[in-house]
Order: structure tokens, then C-alpha cells, then sequence
């Protein structure tokens, strides 16, 4: 296995790991109810679920590729609208966003260790549309490396 894919599980399982634990966390504290219990529960099935696809990864299991692509592929996207919001990611971002407001705002951020798992029927007034740079090159990794 190369070193980029044995880095790219690591950082899986790494990520998988603090966004269940933080997740965990945050259920056990009591303080979200209904709605919010859903999204934690649905965070921490997405944090799981990639925890497993970097241990399967490491193994060098075809399962870990696939699953790991999905998981980074589900990392990639940030949106918010008024309308509609949704955001993951497990261990690092590194978002690039566009805002569109009056004028259309660049924002490129980052944050180690970071988890997050964002998902709602409503957002901010003004759009914001990105990509999280992280996920979308370690798929990119996945996607082109040979073992």
C-alpha cells in the first residue's frame, strides 16, 4: 500500500474517531432535543461509517477504497441557503466558500482538529456555496492512486 493511501485511512480514522467521540459527547451531555438528537445520531453513523472505511482501507480491502471515496465524496460539499444546509466533515476542513450576498464574498478557512456535521431544512439569508478542499483532494488521491 503507498504511503498516500496509509495516510489517507489514517486521517479517516483519525476523523471517524474525534467525530464519534465528539458526537458522543454531545448526546450524553442532553442538551438537544428532537430535531437535534436526529442530526447527532446521523453524525455519528456518518463518523462511524467513516472510521470503518479507513480501517478497511488500511487493511487494503477493495470494500475500504470504495467505501472510503464515498465517505470522503459525502465530506465534500458545503451549502447553505435559506432553503437548505449541509456540511460534514471528520477530523479537518479546508473550505473554500463562495458567499452571494450584495457582493460575492471569497472564504478560504480551515480548522484541525474539527468536526462537524450540519444538516437542516433552513440556513442563513444569504447563500453559501463551497467545497471542502481537504475531501475533495484526498478523493482525488483515492481516486488516482495505484497500489
Amino acid at each position: 500500500m503507498s504511503v498516500l493511501l496509509r495516510l489517507v485511512a489514517i486521517l479517516q480514522i483519525a476523523g471517524g474517531f474525534y467525530g464519534l467521540a465528539s458526537t458522543l459527547m454531545r448526546l450524553a451531555s442532553g442538551g438537544a432535543g428532537g430535531g437535534a438528537v436526529l442530526v447527532l445520531v446521523i453524525g455519528l453513523l456518518l463518523s462511524t461509517f467513516a472510521m470503518i472505511a479507513g480501517v478497511l482501507l488500511l487493511e487494503g480491502d477493495a470494500l475500504g477504497e470504495r467505501l472510503s471515496r464515498i465517505a470522503l465524496a459525502l465530506q465534500i460539499p458545503v451549502i447553505a441557503t435559506p432553503w437548505l444546509s449541509y456540511a460534514w466533515h471528520a477530523g479537518a476542513t479546508v473550505p473554500l466558500q463562495f458567499r452571494f450576498g450584495r457582493n460575492v464574498v471569497l472564504d478560504l478557512d480551515w480548522a484541525v482538529p474539527s468536526e462537524a456535521f450540519r444538516l437542516a431544512l433552513a440556513g442563513p439569508s444569504t447563500a453559501i456555496l463551497g467545497v471542502n478542499l481537504l475531501a475533495l483532494g484526498l478523493w482525488l488521491v483515492l481516486r488516482f492512486a495505484r497500489r
